[in-house]
């Protein structure tokens, strides 16, 4: 017990630390206090909060598109799931955000149509989770207030001047002035009675409209270091601001206490709060099967209305309620919103634009950021309405595609494999093949047209594989000579855009994230596989491609080498046979590999050397030297350069330079550069032994057959040293690599027959 008690006493000690740090409750003069310090973050609006929280926790670094990734979607939802991608998404919403910002309010709602599975809801979720952690922080800090009415145990009290008491029971000869203490700390046993502003206001709204005015342009100006007659006043501090309950509280405390202002912000609590979607404050979603988005019920038997001191008798109280009222000074999304019928979000046109909503008995003053989700599907019928002009004068459409880059892509299942990695091994390439055969089902062939026409020829030869290389930054050789390649690199960007304003966007059709994750799933329980493989993949992927009618992007008509699944998986099937055939080349450790590097940087150096007209410092005699023309042409020998030498190593130099000028703070890693060539120089080493890496795998499938009596005890021990690397280098386990094995030789079979 002597533990537990420790253990409470600590989380008391620490709650009652956090609470008073944080300073969650305040007399109406604490907040003036604070104000006054910090007069910009106090009355900031919900587009002006939302977009510092995008600046509190930044950026981190510039798509290739161009396009900046935000930090906010790398804490990713409250599930702590990041957002993959989807930049320039982000970015549209932040430069929309900037200009709610600048105009100094909200009157547009950000439509974000796309895809199912395109990660639009996580979007929004990932910004409401950031704003719930930024009004954490003390630069996050937010405040609204609630009206506090003390019993008469707490009080004896009458207002000064001829109305009397204001309704609180006692001895009218024992009395103290009301202005000497708040009762914002009063203890609960204390409070009569507690209202509390269900709009969330901020208490700013209770100074009165002249004299706010007047401090806020005096403290501005003192924070800005600027006169007061450059201040400019945020739009929404020149409103009324009060909800229609709390101005009639306001206003009959004011009568009562003839005029005394001081005398009735002692009833108002300040309170902290935090964001929250998850208990919807400042955060709230309105699903597609709800038809009501604000309401009003009037208070009747509520214990704090019966409570309140007879001056406040006259006013019907009634409670507003709903995702509009929950999601005041925050965010509010949409989730599917054209599945509703049109006649239940109209009320958005005026909505939006007058930052209120009208209800039976009062006008709902509101600052909101709108958000709304919907499918292409919807989006196409929306378009068709008489309405749709009016709507899209409120609305800011954003496209929300799937990912087009498979390494991109497999990072939102990395949660997944770690789920899974607990019930089976994961070979290597597994998710990547995956992902590969996913992103190919999504591309659009390039329209030759679109380009210039010295380009055309070009760009009917890009097919999918070798766009995602592209999309990848990866080298389109041997497919493309060095020329052409860099020709198409030129191009990148154009190729990015030419399907960026049209209905039928590039990532618009495809295998969505759900279908692949289903697919994960299914493999994993293949009894035929040890490990999840590339091979249990492939066998999903055949099942799923056979089921035309369950799934959209099935029924696309072949272009070219586009929309065509099927041979997508007969394409990762090649790719991964490639890739293992070398990992377990390289894994039977032959040659030490840094050789290749050494030569293929030693090639680099005399190749630069050369366009510069430059001599090379020979270490080994300590003296310059010319270039050797020699060892180059050994080098392109073994890469087999097609065409002259000349245009080949301008166009070495021209990827250094360029990579240089997209990174100019990297230092230049050759390897990483020119990978492919280093892969030509393993593949040509591994060809000139290619009978005895052969051998090789025949006698590591023997040994998982139990067949090793006719083989040497050298060559037992080289097969066994290829099992060993290729699990402690890549990763494979023993059946993994067996597996492998066997489908390469199974794919030879089939390429020959």
């Amino acid at each position: 017990m002597t533990e537990v008690n420790d253990l409470l006493h600590q989380l008391n000690q620490e709650s009652r630390t956090l609470f008073q740090e944080r300073q969650v409750i305040l007399s109406f003069s604490g907040f003036l206090n604070r104000l006054r310090e910090r007069p910009s973050h106090m009355v900031r609006n919900s587009a002006q909060y939302l977009y510092d929280t995008f600046n509190h926790f930044g950026s981190s670094s510039v798509s290739q598109e161009g396009h900046t990734r935000w930090r906010i979607f790398d804490i990713g939802t409250h599930k702590n799931v990041p957002i993959v991608g989807s930049e320039a998404v982000q970015d549209e919403i932040y430069k929309i955000i900037t200009g709610f910002v600048r105009q100094g309010y909200s009157n547009k709602l950000l439509l974000m149509h796309g895809p199912n599975g395109s990660a639009k809801t996580s979007i929004v979720e990932s910004i409401a989770h950031a704003m719930q952690k930024y009004s954490e922080t003390e630069e996050g800090a937010v405040y609204r207030f609630n009206w506090i009415f003390p019993t008469d145990k707490s009080l004896t009290a009458k207002a000064a001047g001829s109305h009397g008491p204001i309704g609180f029971t006692g001895d009218t000869n024992d009395y103290t002035s009301l202005r000497e203490e708040s009762f914002a700390f009063l203890e609960e046993a204390k409070i009569a009675s507690k209202i509390p502003s269900e709009y969330k206001e901020n208490p700013v709204y209770l100074i009165p409209l002249p004299h706010r005015e007047t401090l806020m342009r005096r403290w501005l100006a003192a924070e800005q270091n600027i006169p007061e007659s450059e201040v400019e006043i945020p739009q929404n501090l020149l409103l009324a601001g009060l909800s229609k309950r709390n101005q009639l509280i306001f206003e009959n405390l004011l009568a009562a206490y003839d005029g005394d202002l001081a005398m009735v912000l002692r009833h108002v609590q300040v309170e902290r709060f935090y964001y929250s979607k998850q208990y919807r404050v400042g955060v709230s979603t309105v699903e597609p099967q709800m038809s009501i988005d604000a309401y009003e019920k009037q208070l009747t038997m509520d214990r704090n209305i019966a409570n309140l001191p007879p001056v406040l008798h006259n006013i019907s109280f009634h409670e507003a309620d709903g995702p509009l009222i929950e999601a005041n000074r925050g965010i509010l999304e949409f989730s599917d919103m054209l599945k509703r019928p049109i006649e239940a979000f109209k009320y958005l046109l005026s909505t939006i634009e007058k930052g209120s909503a009208n209800l039976p008995s009062s006008t709902a003053p509101l600052d909101i950021v709108y958000f709304a989700s919907t499918n292409e599907k919807h989006l196409d019928a929306f378009k068709t309405i008489p309405d749709f002009a009016s709507f899209r004068s409120r609305f800011e459409l954003l496209t929300a595609p799937y990912l087009l880059r498979p390494s991109q892509e497999a990072k939102i299942y990395e949660q997944d494999l770690k789920a899974l990695a607990k019930s089976k091994p994961i070979a290597p390439h597994t998710i990547d093949m995956l992902c590969l055969w996913a992103v190919m089902t999504r591309l659009k062939q390039p329209n030759p047209d679109y380009y210039d026409s010295k380009y055309r020829a070009l760009m009917s030869r890009l097919d999918p594989r070798a766009k995602i290389r592209l999309y990848e930054g990866q080298s389109l050789m041997p497919a493309f000579k060095p020329q052409e390649e860099a020709a198409i690199y030129e191009l990148r960007k154009e190729i990015n855009e030419e399907y960026t304003n049209v209905v039928a966007y590039e990532g618009r059709f495809g295998a969505s994230p759900r279908e692949i994750r289903s697919i994960l799933y299914r493999a994993i329980q293949n009894p035929k596989h040890d490990s999840l493989t590339p091979m249990a993949i492939f066998e999903e992927l055949e099942r799923l491609v056979k089921d035309r009618t369950v799934y959209e992007f099935l029924q696309l008509e072949p272009r070219g080498k586009y929309h065509q699944p099927q041979e997508f998986i007969q394409t990762c099937r090649r790719d991964f046979v490639e890739i293992f055939e070398k990992e377990a080349s390289s894994a039977m450790t032959l040659v030490d590999e840094n050789q290749y590097e050494a030569l293929f940087n030693r090639y680099i150096e005399h190749l630069v050397a050369q366009v510069k007209k430059e001599k090379i410092f020979n270490k080994s005699t300590s003296s310059y030297e010319q270039p050797n023309e020699n060892l180059m042409k050994d080098v392109e020998k073994i890469l087999k350069i097609p065409g002259p030498a000349d245009k080949h190593r301008e166009s070495i130099i021209g990827r250094i330079a360029a990579t240089k000028i997209e990174r100019p703070t990297e230092a230049i890693n050759v390897t990483k550069i020119f990978h492919e060539y280093l892969d030509t120089m393993k593949l040509h080493y591994y060809e000139e032994r290619k009978k005895q890496v052969d051998d090789n795998f025949k006698v590591m499938l023997a040994i998982e057959n139990g067949e090793v009596l006719n083989y040497t005890k050298e060559e037992i021990d080289l097969a066994e040293t290829t099992y060993r690397q290729l699990e402690t280098r890549y990763g494979y386990t023993r059946s993994a690599s067996a597996e492998s094995l066997r489908f390469l030789f199974l794919s030879r079979t089939q390429a020959t027959a």
